[in-house]
């Protein structure tokens, strides 16, 4: 009986799922400042009037219990997509995701395939220059 009332408990511990809970910290570090005179920080670090607002409304929003999506959703839908400092891997925007794997990819064949040739003529010059040493010694 000791044994089953363990097993369940080790069970419920184990299959328990926490509650993590978003910070404004995290949701303000992933946004752009949205001041029209050229700042380019992240609102978790700067003290424009304009991030000052936007750490507000996330504050505002979190105590209201939305989600983080939803959260993104409001803030692009005001200030445009700029105020995204990731884009969404979605729409047009899927090609930032894919160019950089794609270009790392493609650059290392390239790279493989330019050594690869250079390793081909270097093997032809050594056995030709083998075989001139050959012919020199007979002489």
């Amino acid at each position: 009986m000791k044994s089953k009332i363990i097993a369940i408990l080790f069970l419920f511990t184990t299959l328990a799922v926490p509650v993590i809970a978003i910070t404004e910290e995290e949701i303000t570090s992933n946004l752009n400042c949205p001041d029209k005179e050229g700042c380019t920080m992240i609102v978790v670090d700067c003290t424009c009037p304009s991030s000052l607002e936007i750490k507000d409304k996330v504050r505002a929003m979190l105590d209201q219990g939305l989600s983080e999506k939803k959260i993104y959703d409001k803030l692009s839908s005001e200030y445009g997509r700029e105020v995204l400092a990731t884009p969404p891997k979605e729409g047009f925007d899927w090609i930032v995701w894919v160019a950089l794997p794609a270009g790392i990819i493609v650059g290392g064949v390239v790279v493989y395939k330019i050594s690869r040739k250079r390793m081909d003529e270097n093997e032809i010059f050594e056995y030709e220059y083998e075989k001139f040493l050959k012919e020199r010694e007979k002489q």
